[in-house]
């Protein structure tokens, strides 16, 4: 096995558009909205497969990537990103260590995790974070269908819309029979930056321990950070 010595920022590069993580979500919104519970639903989770689908929207052109997610609280998780069917990067944590897998340069990435990506969650639940209405007006626009299922339509508008670090507004749908969210909308000065949508929830599955260990393949070059 090779080791291989990469300058930091490319290693940084990887882990940021591998892993997305967040801390334990709550939110001052009054009780029994749609947003408060999805997120006291979301708590409840000890384990959660889905497939999210992230959109950009950059200039003219749109690039769309999924991944197929497996979270197992407190800690652990597996994230496969694919593009155009094939598979773009793998990411494995066992709660202490990630690996990060390009199967393309068969280059492996291993390093231990952050107390901050020790928690992770939905890239969707990101945004809801403690006191969001403080930062946010909060608007229910109603029930709309998403593949024949009815939801939840909330948009996020921020306070200061007119300052120059607070230019984002969201929308978000959310499913109103099992309350998870399905879809998110972000717009930068009324332009659409990108969206994220999610399929094929499982939540509280079995999941095989075997998920969150990762082999490293014969010939792959490794870096230890």
């Amino acid at each position: 096995m090779m080791v291989v010595q990469r300058d930091s920022q490319s290693i940084l590069a990887i882990v940021v558009i591998g892993l997305i993580c967040s801390g334990c979500v709550s939110t001052d919104i009054s009780s029994g909205t749609p947003l408060e519970i999805a997120i006291e639903k979301q708590q409840n989770i000890e384990n959660l497969a889905y497939i999210e689908i992230l959109t950009l929207n950059i200039v003219n052109e749109t690039r769309a990537i999924e991944y197929d997610v497996l979270l197992q609280k407190p800690d652990r998780f597996r994230k496969i990103e694919k593009s155009d069917s094939f598979t773009r990067l793998k990411i494995v944590s066992n709660g202490d260590v990630v690996w990060i897998y390009d199967p393309e340069k068969n280059n492996v990435l291993v390093r231990h995790l952050t107390p901050s990506e020790k928690r992770p969650a939905p890239a969707i639940y990101t945004l809801l974070t403690d006191n969001i209405t403080k930062n946010y007006t909060v608007e229910e626009q109603g029930i709309e269908s998403i593949n024949s299922i009815p939801v939840y339509k909330v948009k996020l508008t921020p306070h200061e819309l007119d300052r120059e670090d607070n230019t984002k507004e969201y929308v978000l749908w959310i499913d109103s029979k099992n309350m998870t969210p399905l879809k998110l909308q972000s717009y930068d000065k009324g332009n659409l930056v990108l969206t994220l949508e999610y399929r094929n929830y499982s939540m509280n599955c079995v999941i095989n321990d075997d998920e969150f260990t990762f082999t490293i393949p014969d010939g792959a070059s490794v870096v230890y950070a």
